[in-house]
């Protein structure tokens, strides 16, 4: 059963003035637990966050149902058009020329795909963004579940290295020969400057101390080693038009949801420099309209959601669109920084 703490101030700044968003919201992504919690924005730094909350030794019993414990289904891919098996071997190279996976290496593919940014950009997230090939050097994912993201970036060249507090996950993991550790980054206590390169991919908004985690990270970067978040815009266009039922917000789990620049400004005062945006993948806003659509209509965003009506699809078109010009209102923030 969950415990609840009372914080009565921004766990990102410390400060005591604040709005409600959302005096109740409910965990209808996962539905793990029952119950609802009030979401506050802070008046400071902009970043909002659920108060009350689960404490730490209790919050485990949100993450029953969470999408980490599932083993993967086997994959059953139709047969593809000449269209798609041409961009496929387009994106072959353009993965081998940027980020020195295995595969062809023509120079000109990988030129050809760069002028399909919609498809280049969600390939980028998928790569989270590396700054090119590994060539040996060490990559620590911090919430890595099974492993996947670690498969690609070690065919890319990187030594690579996970952590998350998942059990099964981690043994999953472990099966397929990844060196993966249990825990979170009290996991690396005492170590310092031992990795080049460190992703978050939404992590950040699942700590409770989201200033103590980006510390450790900064401590654990060798002297000009490089930090990628993946986060939830609470400013996005999604969660202006589904409120409360926007799918990024995810109570209980997630504890704080920041803004872009508020988010740098942490990242500033952790010690960190030279930040860097990031493009989104185009078709986020659809994935995360279909979903809040969903729950919306009181349904589970995971069981196959109905199609988006005319004027979600067209809202969402609108939301890709802007979001390629406008960053504040995309749905995730992207962000790399130096320590």
């Amino acid at each position: 059963m969950i415990r609840n703490e009372t914080l009565g101030a921004c766990p990102v700044c410390g400060a005591a003035g604040r709005r409600l968003l959302h005096a109740a919201v409910a965990d209808d992504s996962f539905r793990a637990v029952e119950g609802t919690w009030p979401l506050w924005r802070c008046n400071a730094c902009a970043n909002a966050y659920l108060d009350p909350r689960p404490d730490r030794a209790t919050i485990g019993e949100a993450y029953r149902r969470y999408y980490t414990h599932a083993a993967a289904a086997p994959e059953h891919r139709p047969a593809l058009s000449w269209r798609a098996r041409l961009r496929l071997r387009l994106e072959a190279a353009y993965l081998h020329q940027r980020y020195g996976a295995p595969g062809p290496g023509a120079w000109p593919a990988a030129q050809l795909y760069r002028l399909l940014p919609v498809h280049r950009w969600a390939t980028d997230v998928r790569l989270r963004h590396l700054p090119g090939p590994g060539r040996g050097r060490r990559l620590l994912d911090v919430g890595c579940g099974d492993g996947g993201f670690l498969r690609l970036a070690q065919a890319c060249g990187w030594q690579v290295e996970g952590v998350d507090p998942d059990p099964l996950a981690v043994s999953e993991g472990r099966r397929q020969g990844l060196p993966l550790r249990e825990g979170g980054l009290e996991a690396y206590d005492g170590q310092a400057g031992c990795f080049d390169h460190i992703t978050l991919s939404h992590v950040i908004e699942h700590v409770h101390d989201p200033a103590a985690a980006l510390a450790d990270c900064h401590r654990l970067l060798r002297p000009g080693g490089r930090l990628w978040i993946a986060t939830p815009n609470i400013d996005s266009a999604g969660h202006a038009r589904h409120g409360r039922f926007w799918r990024g917000l995810e109570a209980p789990r997630h504890l704080v949801l920041f803004h872009e620049p508020g988010l740098r400004r942490l990242l500033a005062q952790t010690g960190f420099r030279a930040l860097q945006r990031h493009r989104p993948a185009f078709g986020e806003p659809f994935v995360l309209a279909r979903a809040s659509h969903a729950m919306g209509l009181g349904l589970h965003p995971h069981d196959a959601p109905p199609p988006l009506p005319p004027h979600l699809a067209q809202a969402a078109r609108r939301a890709a669109w802007a979001g390629v010009l406008w960053p504040a209102r995309r749905e995730f923030i992207y962000l790399s920084a130096r320590r």
